[in-house]
């Protein structure tokens, strides 16, 4: 089967999940155009199932949920999409399921995978009969540039792979490394201690927490939604409504007690309800300030920095779409017309003082305003007397949150997460282009966090059901900062031996103990902590490298360009692998980014263009 006969060019890509399924179905698309029928092998190395890899795979709970609405999710390429290759129309995600959603729009991640693999099935069984298509259920443990099998058709050598499952190893000209979020080597805990993660919710690792047991959550994000469904309802729990009243959660007796914090010390909001209410404003067609064009050009300027030149086109883009909103949803909580507004907010455009007097003068309401680091930290300095007294907060802030994105006036939340969305694409684009160096990626990605946190939350249902979770006890909330540390325990509701201690300023004092620490987070690995066989060789003899950090540990694998390839730890590109990373789902008719590159990074396989 891995014969490599005749001239054939031969591509391997690693992993394929959503990322590497996508650039295969262009890699085929571009095929005739560009290849012609001249022979091309394609080896897919994935140990879980094609297109839907790891984290899609079909076999997990159904407990599990998307976090973007199915209607919003597809893999194939319209005719909106601005790329040399040829689209490829097909199904949304809801389209192709056909069937009812959770809370009306989210499919279950496994019925995602289903369609993934779908996807994978489909565009690989009508591939051009010059390709010759190797699929592997297995790990790549290695790459070796070597002279054997001869020269490549247009290039001086090709690298043998390693697979895990006994194969014998196979020549590749050019080779993708799509595997996705990188697992990361959980850190050594003392005796007598547990700890879950960091990575995606594992049910078998949850399933061995005791009922009743006291867990410290290190993370309120995706992973932690999920493991709260999976140690809840997945234990017997159950949430019920009494009519017109609020969500309630009657316990099964077999629950853990979870006390959790994170850096904000806030679970992420909901995604706004979806659809949008009739009559609802849409949205622009593309961004009005922090355009592609824009950017790049603050950009050129010498020395520029990414915060200095581009953050505050970002910050005036999204303040626009949050008054366009209010202003034609909310104009009784405006005074000024709007195409006054519209008209000064464009001269004051990166003025950020200018642009807070004129919000003064428009929007009666500081709630009403536009606030990035109010919205960004809302627990920022704030101090509690007491654990009850920031439990209450928190609820409070969840249930104004749920407010806001599922009631009738939700309109100006949906256009900020609206507007989150075009603006990362921009910053994706600019980043995958290569206009940022280096240090500039580092600092949009920081910057950019609070894109994530306002934009990439649970369906409003699984927020509701946190805050039902919270009044019943189920879950306590440590607040913002939130420090753990592995220490003798007091004794009290354990034996003594060692504990983790959960604490953070919100509230002075106060500790949590317990024998287990869930990471319920995906944390980036440094060079030593990434358990990925063929990065972890890679690494050590120095054919991949990571960015510094400010801290001095390993961040991102250096890359160069809008090619992707990775940059050795000498400065040599290696021009005969690309790095593609882990990105959301495209939207249908958007243009999208995703098909962009991806289409871009098939042609250059194809070309060395």
């Amino acid at each position: 089967m891995n014969d490599q006969a005749g001239t054939a060019r031969t591509l391997c890509l690693i992993g394929c999940g959503p990322r590497g399924a996508s650039i295969v179905e262009r890699i085929l698309a571009n095929v005739p155009a560009l290849y012609g029928d001249r022979p091309l092998d394609l080896h897919i190395v994935d140990p879980y199932p094609p297109g839907a890899g790891r984290v899609w795979r079909t076999d997990q709970p159904g407990l599990l949920w998307m976090n973007s609405a199915a209607e919003q999710v597809t893999m194939y390429p319209d005719a909106s999409v601005d790329c040399a290759g040829p689209p490829r129309p097909g199904p949304t995600t809801a389209a192709w399921l056909g069937s009812p959603l959770h809370d009306g729009a989210y499919a279950a991640r496994r019925d995602q995978g289903r369609y993934l693999r779908h996807f994978f099935e489909t565009v690989t069984r009508e591939r051009p009969a010059s390709v010759r298509l190797f699929v592997h259920r297995a790990r790549v443990t290695d790459l070796r540039r070597t002279t054997d099998g001869g020269a490549a058709p247009d290039g001086p050598g090709r690298q043998r792979v390693f697979l895990d499952n006994g194969e014998p190893p196979f020549l590749a000209d050019r080779v993708v490394f799509a595997q996705g979020h990188t697992e990361t080597l959980a850190a050594p805990v003392p005796a007598g201690l547990t700890r879950i993660g960091p990575g995606p919710a594992d049910p078998d690792a949850l399933e061995r927490i005791p009922p009743g047991a006291p867990v410290v959550v290190r993370g309120l994000g995706l992973v932690f939604i999920d493991c709260l469904a999976l140690l809840t309802e997945g234990r017997g729990g159950r949430f019920v409504r009494t009519p017109g009243g609020p969500l309630r959660y009657l316990p099964s007796g077999r629950e853990p007690r979870l006390y959790a914090g994170s850096r904000r010390g806030v679970p992420l909001p909901p995604k706004p309800a979806y659809p949008a209410p009739a009559g609802a404003l849409a949205p622009p067609a593309a961004p009005r300030f922090a355009t592609v064009e824009a950017c790049r050009a603050r950009l050129s300027r010498p020395g520029a920095s990414f915060g200095r030149e581009v953050w505050p086109l970002v910050v005036a883009e999204l303040g626009w779409w949050h008054y366009r909103a209010l202003f034609a949803e909310q104009p009784a909580r405006t005074r000024m017309t709007w195409q006054d507004f519209d008209a000064q907010y464009a001269l004051l455009l990166t003025d950020a003082d200018r642009l807070a007097k004129l919000a003064r003068s428009a929007v009666p309401d500081p709630a009403d305003r536009f606030d990035l680091e109010r919205l960004a930290a809302p627990l920022a300095g704030k101090e509690f007397d007491g654990t009850d007294a920031l439990q209450r907060q928190l609820r409070g802030h969840l249930a104004e949150a749920l407010r806001r994105r599922t009631g009738p006036a939700r309109g100006v939340d949906t256009a900020l997460v609206d507007a989150l969305q075009r603006v990362g694409a921009v910053i994706e684009e600019l980043w995958r282009s290569g206009a940022l160096d280096a240090p500039q990626v580092a600092e949009a990605l920081e910057r950019f966090a609070i894109g994530t946190y306002l934009s990439s939350g649970p369906p409003p249902l699984r927020a509701e059901q946190l805050l039902a979770l919270a009044e019943a006890g189920i879950v306590t909330f440590v607040g913002p900062g939130m420090r753990v540390e592995s220490a003798d325990g007091t004794g009290d509701g354990d034996d003594g031996g060692a504990v983790f201690r959960a604490s953070g300023p919100a509230v002075p004092g106060a500790v949590h103990e317990a024998a287990v620490l869930l990471d319920a987070r995906l944390a980036a690995p440094g060079r030593d902590g990434v358990t990925d066989p063929l990065l972890r060789a890679l690494l050590s003899r120095g054919e991949l490298a990571l960015e510094s950090t400010e801290d001095g540990a390993g961040g991102m694998l250096r890359l160069s360009g809008a090619g992707l390839h990775p940059v050795d730890a000498s400065g040599t590109v290696q021009r005969d692998r690309i790095v593609a990373g882990p990105a959301q789902f495209p939207r249908p008719h958007t243009n999208a980014v995703y098909f962009r590159q991806n289409d871009a990074l098939a042609r250059l396989l194809l070309t060395d263009r």
